[in-house]
């Protein structure tokens, strides 16, 4: 019984870890409305931990270097860019459409202090890696009270 208990709690904790990942990501945004409004897409993106980097992939295959722009403010970083349309232009019945283009957005909440002088970023065979040194701890000392 209580492994079950154990379970279901865990699984209510992660709904509500990813939910408010959600929400602080969406709040993050310059303005959620006016993205929606224009019609953004969010390129799939993997954010993971290494030992001293958190890293961020993002799939962006077709968009030119020159096309992306990426900033840190505080622990926000967004990643904004435009995969232009290859299509021929004039008229196109399309059976399936996947491909995203136009402008896209992301941002990515960063969990913890960087070191914002050593930030990596490469851009091959479609996916732009950003690499976020994290910040050197302070260690904590004791601070003497001294006397009036």
């Amino acid at each position: 019984m209580n492994s079950d208990n154990d379970r279901i709690f865990r699984q209510i904790w992660k709904m509500q870890s990813e939910m408010e990942r959600l929400l602080r990501e969406f709040f993050a945004s310059k303005n959620p409305l006016l993205m929606m409004a224009e019609d953004l897409w969010r390129p799939p993106t993997d954010v993971f931990k290494t030992g001293s980097n958190f890293v961020v992939k993002m799939e962006i295959a077709g968009v030119k270097q020159e096309d992306i722009k990426i900033t840190l403010s505080g622990d926000t970083l967004i990643v904004r860019g435009r995969r232009e349309d290859t299509f021929p232009s004039g008229k196109r019945n399309f059976r399936q459409m996947e491909i995203n283009h136009g402008a896209f957005e992301r941002v990515i909440l960063i969990p913890a202090p960087i070191d914002e002088e050593n930030i990596r970023a490469s851009y091959k065979d479609g996916f732009l890696e950003i690499t976020l040194p994290k910040a050197q701890q302070i260690e904590s000392r004791s601070i003497e009270i001294k006397a009036t």
